[in-house]
């Protein structure tokens, strides 16, 4: 008898449904919750705006009650931090209100929001960079949840080709740190290294992507050699990352995925779908062939399954709806063909 984990994909016409289903097929793996202490929602709240490239609250409302129907009174707090809101200048208080998340805390029992921002206690996690190794900062409040569980959208992505449940945790490094871990930029320590970027105006970037057409920050970035050396950095950065903020149940709504200049400026794409998970390996790569690519496409998880052995991304015990009916070929980011270099091998 294997020893592999479920995966479920869903495909319906309500949000919270879809969810909901995809958890009730993969239950049995999500014990575990059962003897947690303190659980932790970490939505994907990367915009302020467009709407659907951030996690629905409706999301969040279905993983509540599905765990409320197993652990009536655990604390559940969900938390994040935006580093869009940063580089505007803004709390990521800011990003729950525009997108009614403070009715959670009225709605259901024991559950509170929390951000990020301020944190000070941190855990160091080494990055690769284009002006050498350093490393970026996570609160170490994620040690304080004894079940993660990453509730994000299927996204196609400027660095890391897409982005799924894994790298949403990425929400867990301090804001001022995050773009770090594109290997773009050095660290903020006074001694650290330094790049043409880090000596920009904190949310340049952000700000000229809300200015400047798609195709015109594509074409920069295609003449940035910078660029060309960090795609092949992020997804081993985004592997540290991951040991240090493991989720234990990736949940992906799929209702309106991304397509394009992901993982905000993309165009959306009804897809009514939803994929649950307790092997986060698994759940992304049911996430990936959802929306066009193979696995193996993604260095992380390519690096997660083959070198770290953290998960496995085959079609083994998936579950529920039938994936060659539903996934469909995303267009890819305009600079996915540097994107895809990301093999070390390569030059």
């Amino acid at each position: 008898m294997t020893t592999k984990k479920k995966a479920a994909l869903i495909k319906g016409d309500n949000r919270k449904e879809n969810i909901k289903k995809c958890l009730t097929l993969i239950k049995e793996d999500i014990e575990p919750v059962k003897k947690a202490k303190n659980i932790l929602i970490k939505p994907n709240l990367v915009a302020l705006k467009p709407d659907f490239a951030n996690t629905h609250v409706e999301a969040i409302e279905a993983v509540i009650e599905f765990i409320r129907d197993i652990v009536p009174d655990t604390p559940v707090t969900i938390g994040e931090s935006s580093a869009s809101a940063f580089y505007d200048g803004l709390p990521t208080e800011n990003v729950f209100k525009d997108y009614d998340y403070y009715r959670l805390e009225k709605k259901y029992n024991n559950v509170s929001l929390t951000d990020f921002d301020n944190d000070r206690d941190v855990i160091q996690s080494p990055i690769l960079s284009v002006v050498g190794d350093t490393h970026l900062r996570i609160t170490r409040r994620v040690e304080e949840f004894d079940y993660k569980i990453s509730l994000s959208v299927p996204k196609t992505h400027n660095f890391a080709v897409a982005t799924l449940g894994i790298k949403n945790m990425a929400g867990l490094v301090l804001r001022q740190d995050m773009a770090m871990i594109h290997g773009m930029k050095g660290g903020v320590e006074v001694d650290a290294p330094k790049t043409f970027l880090d000596k920009l105006p904190r949310g340049t970037v952000s700000r000229a992507r809300r200015i400047l057409p798609n195709a015109l920050i594509n074409f920069l970035f295609r003449q940035y050699p910078a660029y060309r050396k960090s795609v092949k950095m992020i997804h081993r950065n985004i592997v540290e990352l991951a040991k240090r903020v493991w989720p234990d149940l990736v949940v992906l709504d799929g209702f309106i995925c991304m397509e394009g200049d992901g993982p905000v400026d993309g165009t959306a794409v009804e897809m009514k779908t939803a994929i649950a998970s307790a092997d986060p390996v698994k759940a992304d790569g049911v996430g990936a062939r959802l929306i066009g690519f193979e696995p193996e496409e993604i260095g992380y998880l390519y690096y997660l399954q083959n070198e770290e052995k953290m998960g496995e991304y085959s079609l083994e015990n998936l579950v529920g709806d039938d994936l060659n009916k539903i996934k469909k070929q995303f267009r890819r980011h305009g600079t996915y063909d540097i994107q895809s270099q990301w093999r070390e091998k390569e030059d």
